[in-house]
């Protein structure tokens, strides 16, 4: 709550400088240090259908039996993390957000960037690495952070072609980077330094606001809050809307008839797969049918989906009563008790659930971000950076349409 009321009261900042972007936001490209510059070339379409299912699925793993947990004891500089960005060894670098600013872990030695030290602003909401040069994006409320080679580099509204300072998210797609704003997206091309921006005006968004990106072959998708989920084909830049055709902001009236909730809180894609986290529940897209899940009829944690990950055709989600797993049959939650220990609820198929007990548990049901791993899974909560670590489980399996739970 106490991250929310700062996001609100930065509202009235934005506006007051809205005007001064307001006509690059119209433009569909800007430069960022100069006249508007021609748009790049068209990206060729991806040969591979976005909802085409794999020929195979990363190893994955569900099952978690410990939990360890970083605090500032560990050398973070604050144990309200944000988010994670954790990189495989060797030489993989463990990058943690905070509302302190941001520590990156490489061996046994913690570096940190702060306002202080140049970054945008101190509350951290994402992270991302470009594989291609090892930059690192920060998105913070008060604009977005490049950390290259040692150095910062602040992108704001008055600075660059990026059309609001809350930056909610931020992916790397190739040669772009995508930051999802409080009032609209905005894509850098790195290598020319041209800007493309959208918003209510020049896109089919019902409102500016938007909480996350996901990227996929051929296509890109913006959760946006109250305006579900909207698709964009790269090749054509045509857009397509997904909303909640029953138009019901208190509950979803008619399941599997759209996303569950106008209110997208993130979206993740992987494997043929568009994952949509909402305040109401979670929603599943395979490119053809929509269908929704709730902690009722599924078995999700809680309904309060903050963060959504996929690895596979298998989400992963931070709510604010714990975290969960889910591969459209079966849901595991996991929460924390009072004594430390975690409590593992399993569902198969919205049926009846089963429970077990681990000694040990994340740091705080409060998940705000979840990234898993293989055999792992890292978790910023509202107390330490937690760490899971997993059992084997079986082979994936390619469900092509799992069945929606009963009720």
């Amino acid at each position: 709550m106490k991250r929310r009321r700062l996001l609100v009261s930065l509202v009235p900042l934005c506006a007051a400088v809205a005007a001064v972007v307001a006509a690059r936001g119209r433009e569909p490209f800007a430069s960022a240090d100069g006249p508007p510059a021609a748009a790049p070339a068209a990206t060729a379409p991806a040969p591979a259908e976005p909802w085409a299912v794999p020929a195979a699925l990363p190893a994955t793993a569900t099952r978690y039996t410990r939990f360890e947990t970083l605090t500032t004891k560990d050398g973070l500089p604050s144990d309200h993390v944000t988010c994670v960005l954790a990189e495989p060894a060797p030489g993989g670098e463990l990058v943690v957000g905070t509302d302190r600013g941001v520590a990156i872990r490489r061996g046994a030695t913690w570096t940190r960037h702060d306002e202080a030290s140049g970054l945008s602003h101190d509350v951290v909401t994402s992270l991302a690495r470009d594989p291609a040069t090892g930059d690192l994006w920060v998105g913070t409320v008060r604009g977005a952070t490049r950390v290259s080679g040692g150095r910062l580099r602040v992108y704001h509204q008055l600075n660059s072609g990026l059309i609001n300072d809350i930056v909610y998210h931020v992916v790397v797609d190739g040669p772009r980077v995508w930051f999802a704003t409080q009032g609209g997206a905005s894509v850098l091309d790195v290598a020319s330094g041209a800007w493309a921006v959208w918003d209510h005006r020049n896109s089919i968004m019902h409102e500016p606001w938007c909480y996350a990106v996901a990227v996929g072959p051929g296509r890109t998708w913006i959760g946006l809050w109250g305006g579900g989920v909207i698709e964009r084909e790269t090749a054509t830049g045509q857009w397509r809307e997904h909303r909640d055709p029953d138009g019901e902001m208190e509950l979803d009236l008619d399941r599997d008839d759209g996303p569950i909730h106008e209110v997208s809180s993130f979206v993740a894609y992987d494997a043929g797969v568009l994952w949509q986290g909402t305040y109401f529940g979670l929603s599943r897209f395979d490119g053809r049918r929509w269908r929704a899940y709730t902690a009722k009829d599924t078995g999700l944690p809680g309904d309060f989906v903050q963060h959504v990950a996929a690895r596979g055709r298998t989400v992963w989600m931070g709510t604010d009563q714990g975290f969960g797993v889910f591969d459209g049959t079966t849901c595991r939650a996991y929460r924390r008790e009072a004594d430390g220990s975690c409590v593992v609820t399993t569902r198969v198929d919205g049926g009846p659930p089963t429970t077990t007990h681990l000694a040990t548990a994340p740091g705080d049901n409060y998940v705000l971000w979840v990234q898993p791993g293989a055999d792992d899974v890292w978790l910023a909560t509202g107390h330490g950076l937690s760490h899971g670590f997993a059992t084997a489980d079986p082979a994936p399996t390619l469900p092509s349409d799992p069945a929606a739970p009963r009720r």
